[in-house]
């Protein structure tokens, strides 16, 4: 199979162009798994967080028995009810541990019996795990994508509150050696998806998550090294470290967007007029047509961008004071919506104030910005013009 950039799932470095995951893997071996910490990759929607599950899921198989697990596999109802949603648990857990090639036999009968078992609660789920961390001949880290998935119930909260008891008490019983838990919302965060009326819920399970602070932006270098690999297999004749900074000049690095521009380059600006034979195609106007028709597109990112400026107005009017005014606003984490345009990615720092986070956000914002404002214009004008039709000196014309 040809090798190509992918924006639709997990990249594969067997069938992908992607950039290399070696030094961030070991990084997070180093100073989180090795120091047994529990800790969540909090980035914005596709922001590499599955494929760097992936990679250090393999990266670990040497030294570690890994159980990785994505909630998207439990439905809406089992979250519902405590029973059903350790049956969904326990069947994700042992289908987890099945497919790991690596498993130690020791861990056969300890599976057996948590498959087995007709515990309903989470404790006895929980009392079955902590067996089979004890006859497992290497530690075992837990990993679970898409933890926020559905996150506001109490089910949910119970699980994270006993994730972190057991968490706690891991010098007295055994335990997942490390936790690595996987979402756009930090979970010190997750209490944002619940109501007001239930704050009360949501004060224990948050305390004891390391900051997770390895940096997941590409790097010019790394781009650099992608493109490497794609100039090796096809010979465009492309200068790779000039069309490497243009791509990060517009994208600051988020993954997705890199890939994106790639795709967009490779797939559908080689058939173009403007590209004849791939004239100027890999260079800087080619990567400024990607980003057009990226800008074009109506792209799932760019919905759930939507999405959050219609759930959080503050937030939203942040990014017009930005960009319509050219407001310097002091960059401070604490601060609300700075914290969640961190967290959903419209954020940076920038010589310490608050940035909108690459060049393609800044176009898209403004463009839908002046799109809205000028549509409550035409509507308004349409508005005054029909009332004039139907009102003559504040009595209705009737025709």
């Amino acid at each position: 199979m040809r090798r190509h950039f992918n924006t639709e799932e997990q990249c594969e470095p067997e069938i992908h162009y992607m950039v290399k995951l070696d030094e961030r893997v070991d990084r997070i071996k180093r100073f989180f798994i090795d120091r047994g910490k529990y800790f969540i990759i909090n980035r914005a929607r596709q922001y590499g967080k599955t494929t760097t599950l992936c990679a250090l899921e393999e990266y670990l198989k040497k030294d570690y028995v890994v159980v990785s697990m994505d909630f998207q596999g439990i439905s809406t109802a089992e979250y519902q009810d405590e029973s059903a949603f350790v049956k969904a648990f326990k069947r994700m857990f042992i289908e987890a541990l099945e497919e790991n090639e690596s498993k130690p036999k020791e861990l056969k009968a300890a599976m057996e019996s948590l498959k087995n078992s007709e515990q309903s609660t989470l404790s006895e789920m929980f009392h079955l795990l902590s067996e089979i961390c004890k006859v497992s001949p290497q530690p075992v880290v837990m990993m679970i994508d898409e933890v926020d998935t559905v996150s506001d119930n109490q089910v949910f909260i119970d699980f994270l509150a006993m994730l972190r008891r057991d968490y706690i008490r891991r010098r007295k019983k055994p335990v997942f050696h490390s936790v690595v838990l996987a979402s756009v919302y930090d979970i010190k965060n997750l209490r944002l998806k619940f109501r007001m009326d239930e704050e009360h819920r949501y004060n224990s399970p948050w305390n004891i998550a390391a900051d997770f602070d390895i940096e997941m932006a590409f790097s010019v270098k790394q781009i650099e090294n992608m493109l490497l690999e794609y100039e090796k297999d096809n010979h465009t004749g492309m200068d790779v470290a000039e069309v490497a900074e243009e791509i990060f000049e517009y994208t600051s690095g988020y993954p997705y967007l890199v890939s994106a521009i790639c795709k967009i380059m490779d797939e559908k600006l080689l058939c173009a007029d403007t590209f004849v034979n791939g004239n100027n195609l890999w260079k800087k106007e080619g990567v400024m047509e990607a980003v057009k028709k990226i800008l074009q597109s109506n792209i799932p990112l760019f919905d759930n961008m939507v999405k959050q400026l219609d759930t959080y107005s503050d937030l939203r009017k942040m990014i017009e004071d930005i960009l319509y005014q050219g407001k310097q606003i002091s960059f401070s984490p604490a601060e609300k919506s700075i914290n969640l345009g961190l967290m959903f990615g419209f954020f940076k720092e920038e010589g310490g104030h608050v940035a909108v986070a690459n060049r393609i956000f800044e176009m898209y914002l403004l463009n839908l910005f002046i799109a809205e404002e000028s549509l409550r214009s035409d509507m308004f004008l349409y508005g005054q013009s029909s009332k004039n039709q139907f009102a003559v000196e504040h009595q209705f014309n009737n025709g």
